[in-house]
């Protein structure tokens, strides 16, 4: 239906209106370089990120390895540490230990030197006064026994046989009483 009017057609505003096939190839060409550009670039950028992972991979395990050598080192300066305050601890009590046994040692010693004066003085007292207190009873049995003997000496001429029982008799009483009197003593000084 040509009715020869025809022409290049207009838009809307009145602007000649393009082909749209040359539009469209222009439009598809530039789209498929484009593709091939960003095809280009993500072979690119895989080698690329692959590389960066690589070089990121090694710079963390550098990073590990310094970081675990510092905690290694800090942790065997904190045990040495510990490690030097029981040392000092055990030094110290060890010095303290020493001295309460030279303390006591010195306090056992004087003790003793102590209780063994004591002990001493009292057996010396002891022996004193027992022997203080026997001194009368030996000399009383030694005037009995030198009177005993002289009556008895005396009897005998009289009656032989009566003066030996009786001066056996006296003899067990004054032993019996200087016995007594001996235990008395002791035991009153004790």
């Amino acid at each position: 239906m040509p009715d020869g009017t025809e022409g290049l057609g207009v838009d809307f505003k009145g602007n000649p209106v393009v082909d749209p096939t040359k539009n469209v190839l222009d439009l598809v060409d530039s789209a498929m370089r484009r593709q091939d550009d960003l095809r280009a670039a993500e072979g690119l950028r895989q080698d690329d990120l692959r590389q960066m992972e690589y070089r990121h991979v090694r710079e963390i395990a550098s990073l590990r390895a310094e970081y675990q050598a510092e905690l290694r080192m800090a942790e065997t300066a904190r045990i040495d540490a510990i490690r030097a305050v029981d040392v000092g601890a055990v030094n110290r009590a060890a010095e303290v230990s020493a001295t309460q046994a030279s303390t006591l040692a010195a306090q056992v010693a004087t003790s003793a030197e102590t209780l063994r004066t004591q002990v001493a003085a009292a057996a010396s007292a002891a022996q004193t006064a027992l022997a203080a207190a026997l001194e009368p009873i030996i000399k009383d049995i030694a005037d009995l026994r030198r009177v005993q003997y002289e009556q008895v000496g005396q009897k005998a001429q009289i009656v032989e046989h009566r003066g030996s029982n009786t001066a056996a008799y006296a003899l067990a009483g004054v032993v019996i009483a200087a016995f007594a009197l001996i235990v008395t003593v002791y035991f009153a000084t004790r």
